[in-house]
């Protein structure tokens, strides 16, 4: 049996066999150009490019659900959230496929920040959630693979597991830290693992002119395009439902604004 000996490529390798996390890598850093020469990372102008804001998405302006992943606070906020990128994103990319990718990436973001609105109207922007929903998804393929991806796939979920928890603890530790955002993406993430995560099965390789014994190896098994679809189904009715109740208990004061009630 072939054990898994996960990512040896080098840095140039794996971002070549991983189109999707360098698009996504490359919008993160033109949107935080364009931040920086139309008046830099302050509030105000955060939200005038799509930051997340309560009251704002209680109005309907929706688009704060998906805008924020690509937005950040700082050069140090965007370059530690797209070194997770780039590291585990590719990973999680040539493990999963692109589209599979593009599908964990962009429901773990939306749901971070719409369990970041449910937990308050503060505005909010950065990646996180999305790396997040990538470290979920991945854990949650090493552990359904667990059994054949040998000592090195059970190394790999625990090098997940804390570096999720060192996350958890930081975040707990500090302020200015959504931890909300992150906790929304490490679960959209893990469930649409769940249904679309690769599952590896052993299958037997003849020898030449079928000389002795055949060996076994690893086959990775794609799931079919309708459990994708079926993922974005589900993330997208908690979305909704999230949203929904949490708009809710906002009022409008007499200038007609949306304000928390």
């Amino acid at each position: 049996m072939r054990q898994y000996s996960g990512s040896q490529q080098n840095f140039a390798a794996s971002i070549s066999g991983s189109p999707a996390t360098s698009a996504i890598a490359a919008i993160n850093i033109l949107l935080f150009l364009g931040v920086m020469v139309t008046g830099g990372p302050v509030t105000q102008n955060l939200l005038n490019w799509g930051a997340k804001y309560g009251p704002y998405i209680a109005d309907g302006q929706y688009h704060r659900l998906v805008i924020p992943m690509f937005l950040h606070v700082g050069f140090f906020h965007m370059l530690t959230n797209m070194f997770g990128l780039i590291i585990f994103g590719s990973m999680v990319e040539r493990t999963f496929g692109t589209r599979n990718f593009v599908v964990v990436y962009l429901a773990a973001g939306v749901a971070g920040n719409a369990v970041s609105f449910l937990a308050g109207p503060n505005p909010g922007v950065g990646a996180s959630g999305a790396v997040f929903g990538i470290l979920g998804a991945f854990g949650v393929y090493l552990l359904l693979n667990r059994r054949l991806l040998g000592q090195m796939g059970r190394q790999q979920l625990t090098s997940i597991g804390v570096i999720v928890g060192i996350n958890v603890v930081m975040g707990l530790a500090s302020t200015g830290i959504d931890n909300a955002a992150h906790f929304g993406g490490l679960i959209a993430g893990g469930v649409v693992a769940l249904l679309i995560a690769p599952r590896e099965r052993l299958f037997s390789v003849e020898t030449p002119f079928k000389f002795g014994t055949p060996r076994t190896a690893l086959r990775t098994a794609t799931q079919p395009g309708s459990r994708a679809l079926l993922a974005i189904l589900v993330i997208a009715v908690a979305v909704v439902a999230i949203t929904w109740f949490e708009s809710g208990t906002y009022v409008s004061n007499i200038f007609g604004q949306k304000i928390p009630g």
